[in-house]
């Protein structure tokens, strides 16, 4: 009897433990002895618009008169507002090493294009690499409707 109770407290002290861990992933995870922080995105259109994506917010959707315009996307700046130093400051992507962004553009029922221009509808997929040492791992996308 002892020794089945001995088994069944280690379980449930085996589950708090894990639990316990999980629990501390929350919003910033240690890695190195480093804080990641989420991160803001802009995201920028050659025909000037700059979309934000504050932390929270992962998805917009936009619709644009058909003009013939080709347009264009790429992560203009990013925010790491929970940082206690640099909160309110936005910095260009660097493009290079571990802090990088990627950005994909697709059209429903086309795959992957380069840019924007026709009828229809398409969604620039934006993502903070996750091997960032700043920040977490962060997906948005933009939604466009040409009509």
């Amino acid at each position: 009897m002892k020794k089945i109770f001995s088994v069944i407290l280690c379980v449930i002290a085996a589950l708090c433990l894990c639990l316990g861990i999980a629990a501390c992933g929350g919003q910033q995870n240690e890695q190195n002895g480093q804080t990641k922080y989420d991160v803001a995105i802009r995201v920028a259109c050659s025909d000037g618009e700059v979309y934000e994506f504050p932390v929270g917010t992962d998805e917009k959707h936009i619709t644009i008169p058909y003009d013939g315009v080709e347009r264009t996307y790429w992560v203009k700046e990013y925010n790491l507002p929970d940082h206690p130093r640099y909160s309110d400051d936005w910095f260009s992507p660097s493009g290079e090493g571990a802090n990088v962004f990627g950005l994909s553009i697709a059209k429903d029922g086309d795959g992957e294009v380069e840019s924007i221009c026709e009828r229809g509808l398409y969604c620039v997929n934006t993502y903070a690499d996750s091997t960032s040492n700043l920040w977490n791992f962060r997906e948005v996308l933009l939604f466009i409707t040409i009509e």
